[in-house]
C-alpha cells in the first residue's frame, strides 16, 4: 500500500499549486467514486479555461493506515475544495471522523467549500442524514461552504450540477422565511403574570 503514495505525490505536482485549484476527493466504493469522478468532471469542463484543477483521489478505507491519512489530512488541509462521497448511514466511521479531526485546525482561516455527495438512489436511508449534519459542522469549523447533495430521488434524475447545487443552497422557501421572520412572543402574558 505505502508505494502508493510516491505515485500521488507525483500525480499532485503537475500543475503549479498557486495558479491550481486543488481539490481533495474522499470516496467509499465504485459506485461513490464514480458518482465524485461525474461532478468533478462537470467542474472541470465548466471551468477548464478558466482555472487548473489538481484533484487528489482517497478511498475512504484506505484512511485506515496511518501513513495514508497523515498524507490525505495535509493535502485536506490545503485543498480549496474538499468532496466527501458515501452512501448514506447514521455515522461516518470512526477512523474517517478522527482523519477530519487530524485536518481541521492545520486549516487554519482559509476559505474553500466541502461538498457532501452523501447518499444513493439504492441506500434505505434517503433525504438528510446525521452524516449531512456533522459535515456542516466540519464545514463551518473550518470556514468553508457546505454544499449538500441529498438524494431523494434516482441518480440519473437528479440534476448535480454546482449550479444546481449552488441554487438549493441559496433558496429560501416561504417555510424558511416564515422561520427566519417569525414575531418574537412576548414572554409573561399570561393572567397569573
Amino acid at each position: 500500500m505505502s508505494s502508493l503514495l510516491p505515485k500521488a505525490k507525483a500525480v499532485e505536482s503537475m500543475a503549479d499549486p498557486e495558479e491550481a485549484l486543488s481539490a481533495l476527493v474522499v470516496y467509499e466504493d465504485a459506485i461513490t467514486r464514480n458518482r465524485a469522478m461525474d461532478i468533478c468532471d462537470r467542474l472541470v469542463r465548466k471551468f477548464w479555461s478558466d482555472m487548473e484543477f489538481v484533484f487528489s483521489w482517497w478511498r475512504s478505507d484506505f484512511l485506515r493506515d496511518a501513513q495514508f491519512a497523515t498524507e490525505a489530512a495535509r493535502v485536506a488541509a490545503g485543498s480549496d475544495l474538499i468532496f466527501f462521497s458515501a452512501h448514506a448511514g447514521r455515522e461516518l466511521p470512526s477512523y474517517i471522523e478522527t482523519w477530519i479531526e487530524t485536518w481541521l485546525p492545520e486549516r487554519g482561516k482559509r476559505n474553500g467549500v466541502l461538498v457532501a455527495m452523501i447518499g444513493t438512489a439504492d441506500d434505505q436511508i434517503k433525504g438528510l442524514t446525521p452524516i449531512h449534519v456533522y459535515l456542516r459542522e466540519v464545514a463551518q469549523r473550518a470556514n468553508m461552504d457546505y454544499l449538500p447533495q441529498v438524494v431523494d430521488a434516482p441518480l440519473n434524475q437528479l440534476n448535480a450540477s454546482i449550479e444546481t447545487i449552488t441554487r438549493r443552497a441559496e433558496k429560501v422557501t416561504s417555510l424558511l422565511d416564515g422561520i427566519l421572520h417569525r414575531p418574537v412572543i412576548p414572554t409573561r402574558w399570561g393572567i397569573n403574570e
